[in-house]
């Protein structure tokens, strides 16, 4: 249940720097970080230049801490974005630091490919892409356009940017002008603007406030489970102590009408929304089964005995058995953890069996059933053997791919019998589906038996370094949005 917390990776500012060339700092800003008003850490951003090629470095650093059922989560996120004074692109690193777990990915440009080097507690993961055919803007280019048209007077700006955290894609942002007043900024009365701004990677709007000479002086995102703000400050207030943590997995809870029977092999559920005319829009994937209502409800039927068939298009992609930072099949730790759980199976044993072992052992590699980690990759939960749900399922993604056998990630909500009133619950989840005979099996190696009715997907993930990071953010606007009605069960 604590996939909300990779999900924050993609809310916050980000970067470090790290350089032998002689920097001069041109811009130098401090933030606090809010969360549903409670203060959750600080952000820090530098623009530095190279006095001898005129190169410009943006480094972002955001800390945050967060609350998961009493236990605290810190995080850091740091990148750095290296690029000419011309606006070119030369480099992007990025640095993922959570509760010990570290993920790298480092971007360098050339004149037609992009080589991404990632790596998460295994063997660096190199690959070379082609760069997106669309023009798009550096960081510091969309701040040069920005003020620019700000200055002209425009009542709404589009451009065309790429964010490391959502992977190496073009995205258009779209910014209107809001409104127009007098604030205190740093102790002084300055004239400010707020400016919506909307993506088309991400399902959320946000506000950005800047001053008249295009200062950014904070922003603001509802991201439908929680309130994000910045907000710009001194250095000394941004770093002042987090008194209140947020808490971000017991507020999330969903509480069905009714408790579902353990023995339960269909289900069917009806989903809804809280907000008022938003749209349920899950998918027909795995065992699970949706049908689109009239009235912005969706009906969900999960059926043990009937999982879906896998597209043409799925069949032939290669993702589903390929290595990633966060997903190395790979990876010596994870092949001999597959390894030993398909040694006791008789020869000729079906990709079903060989998929079942390979579940039970997981399960039971990870010894250390807690908390404590946020989203480690599947080579350091090979090693470490501690984990939640996602670790459980991106190290069952590993070792069914070690075995030759294709999978991917699913996030959504598990039922729970045993927390919260006498109905139980529904929290955020992750688990893992194999690619077998053709068909998507749903396999949570969290569990007892291999799989429960009380799942809902909402989205699934190859998990590849290109794409995980906007998959995820396609999450943002539905968890804390949805309730749950039991209809019928067998």
């Amino acid at each position: 249940m604590k996939l909300i917390h990779k999900l924050s990776f993609l809310l916050v500012t980000l970067v470090s720097s790290v350089s032998f060339a002689d920097w001069t700092i041109q811009e130098e800003n401090w933030y606090s970080v809010t969360i549903d008003g409670a203060k959750s850490g600080w952000a820090h951003e530098l623009v530095e230049v190279d006095s001898e090629t005129g190169n410009l470095q943006l480094s972002k650093v955001q800390n945050m801490t967060l609350s998961r059922d009493g236990m605290e989560i810190s995080i850091s996120v740091t990148t750095t974005f290296l690029e000419t004074a011309d606006g070119k692109p030369i480099s992007v690193e990025s640095i993922q630091e959570a509760m010990g777990m570290v993920q790298e990915t480092k971007w360098i440009f050339g004149d037609e490919q992009l080589e991404m080097t990632t790596a998460a507690g295994g063997n660096p993961i190199v690959k070379k892409v082609p760069l997106p055919k669309e023009a798009w803007l550096t960081p510091q280019a969309v701040k040069r356009i920005f003020k620019k048209k700000m200055a002209e007077g425009a009542g709404a700006i589009t451009y065309q940017t790429m964010a490391p955290e959502l992977g190496p894609s073009v995205i258009t942002v779209v910014m209107t002008k809001k409104n127009d007043e007098q604030q205190k900024v740093l102790g002084i009365e300055q004239q400010v603007i707020g400016w919506e701004t909307v993506n088309d990677k991400m399902p959320v709007v946000g506000m950005e406030y800047y001053t008249a000479d295009g200062l950014n002086v904070g922003s603001k995102m509802n991201a439908g489970f929680v309130a994000i703000e910045n907000k710009l400050m001194s250095k000394h207030d941004a770093l002042s102590p987090v008194n209140e943590v947020p808490e971000m997995m017991v507020s999330f809870f969903v509480e069905p009408n009714k408790p579902i029977a353990k023995n339960a092999s269909k289900l069917t559920m009806r989903v809804k929304t809280k907000k008022d005319g938003t749209k349920v829009n899950l998918p027909s994937i795995g065992m699970q089964t949706v049908t689109l209502n009239d009235d912005g409800t969706a009906t969900v039927l999960v059926d043990l005995n009937d999982p879906g068939s896998a597209t043409e298009k799925e069949l032939a992609d290669e993702s589903y058995l390929g290595a990633s930072a966060i997903c190395d099949g790979t990876d010596e730790a994870v092949i001999a953890i597959a390894n030993d759980a398909l040694s006791s199976l008789p020869e000729g044993a079906s990709v079903s069996d060989r998929a079942l072992a390979l579940r039970s052992k997981v399960s039971e590699h990870i010894s250390e059933k807690n908390m404590s980690t946020v989203f480690a990759s599947a080579s350091q939960t090979a090693r470490s053997k501690v984990g939640d749900c996602s670790e459980h399922a991106v190290l069952l993604c590993g070792v069914l791919r070690a075995a030759d056998i294709p999978s991917r990630g699913v996030m959504g909500m598990v039922y729970v019998s045993n927390i919260g009133g006498p109905n139980g619950v529904f929290g955020w989840h992750m688990w893992s589906q194999a690619l077998i005979d053709g068909q998507w099996v749903d396999l949570d190696a969290t569990l007892d038996s291999p799989y429960s009715v009380g799942h809902i997907a909402t989205i699934t993930s190859s998990l590849s370094d290109e794409n995980f990071g906007a998959e995820m953010g396609g999450m943002l606007e539905i968890i804390g949005n949805l309730e749950v009605e039991i209809i019928d069960e067998e």
